[in-house]
């Protein structure tokens, strides 16, 4: 008959050593175990101070030292989300207001340190681009008021290559070709087929027979 587990209150599949040991160790198991014996442990627990207020104020007058003032309570009200709000901006706007103390110190020697800690001095990069109203590109336009000029090659100028100067300048001063094309021949030959073969294969058929007879 299989065992019946008292914290599970369950029965187990079969009765072997290997099937009570599974059980055993299982979390299931050990949780319910744990719970039934923190259980017993609060019943059978006992107060070591009675719960009565003539015995609390016993307590508080022997912790305290005569003589001594009470301690005074404060009470505590926390910020309204408005409040809360309010605060920030204010911190942001007094961070925003505070010099750079560690940047100072650290660029106070440098040559351009008027430039940037100097209200008077300090050029933003939005008040320059204000003021030159230029394009904040690396390729400007040109102007288009300028004519164009016909000898100025433009964007749509195809170029041509002029070889009319080529026999003029000496062999010297040209440079040479590339080794790779100069292994191969100037001119490659023009034959594409040849029947040397095909006569040379005929002959020899022709003297074979020639010979049997």
């Amino acid at each position: 008959m299989p065992r019946f587990c008292d914290y599970c209150h369950s029965y187990l599949t079969h009765d072997t050593p290997s099937v009570r040991k599974s059980h055993l160790l299982g979390k299931n198991h050990v949780k319910l175990a744990a719970d039934y014996y923190c259980n017993k442990a609060r019943q059978t627990e006992k107060p070591i101070f009675e719960k009565s207020r003539s015995a609390k104020k016993n307590r508080k007058r022997a912790r305290s030292p005569r003589g001594q003032e009470p301690e005074r309570r404060w009470t505590l009200h926390c910020d309204t989300n408005r409040q809360k709000r309010q605060s920030h901006r204010a911190a942001l706007a007094q961070q925003d207001l505070a010099p750079i103390s560690v940047l100072e110190k650290l660029y106070r020697h440098s040559p351009a340190y008027a430039k940037v800690f100097v209200s008077e001095c300090r050029l933003d990069t939005g008040q320059s681009v204000r003021l030159e109203r230029l394009p904040q590109r690396a390729n400007k336009r040109p102007q288009r008021t300028a004519a164009a000029d016909p000898q100025k090659p433009t964007r749509d100028t195809l170029y041509k290559p002029d070889y009319s100067d080529a026999g003029k300048i000496p062999s010297a001063v040209l440079l040479p070709p590339p080794p790779s094309l100069a292994r191969w021949p100037a001119c490659p030959p023009l034959q594409l087929a040849s029947d040397r073969a095909a006569t040379a294969t005929v002959q020899h058929v022709t003297r074979k027979l020639e010979a049997r007879r």
